[in-house]
């Protein structure tokens, strides 16, 4: 788990740069489901402060019910969670939001379950422990629209 004991020095400094960079940026509506409640602060607190709408979730079924209902354009999902697991729920949650992009957050990277993940939908998988700097990246590469489809 990512606290402030083991972050470097460059990881504070270097979202300082990218907050200020950030501010031109639109801000997305954003999902965290994990059922650790810090991983779920941890992100809320973080995107928030980068002009992000975050809503966080402890249980997948919940996120396909609130998905349902709400447009997300960045969700966050941990991949081992009781009930419901991430990957069954980013299967679920692709049907529901198919224009939605999802990160993948594992403590367990499992060659096989990252590939599946991906092969699934997600864009990318982000390892536990990880930096305030891997999610910023990954924010902004979800903010970079797609390119548009010739027809």
């Amino acid at each position: 788990m990512w606290n402030k004991s083991n972050a470097g020095e460059n990881d504070f400094a270097s979202v300082k740069e990218q907050r200020e960079t950030a501010v031109a940026m639109e801000a997305l509506d954003v999902l965290v489901v994990d059922d650790e409640q810090s991983i779920c602060m941890l992100l809320r607190d973080v995107l928030a402060r980068f002009g992000h709408r975050v809503e966080t979730l402890q249980d997948a079924r919940l996120a396909l019910e609130l998905c349902a209902e709400r447009k997300f354009d960045l969700i966050f999902l941990d991949i081992k969670m009781p009930g419901m697991n991430g990957l069954d729920a980013l299967k679920a949650l692709k049907e529901i939001r198919p224009d939605a992009t999802f990160v993948m957050i594992t403590g367990f990277a499992q060659t096989d379950v990252v590939e599946e993940c991906m092969k699934s939908g997600a864009s990318a998988c982000l390892g536990k422990p990880f930096s305030i700097s891997q999610v910023i990246k990954l924010v902004e590469k979800a903010q970079i629209p797609a390119p548009a489809a010739a027809g």
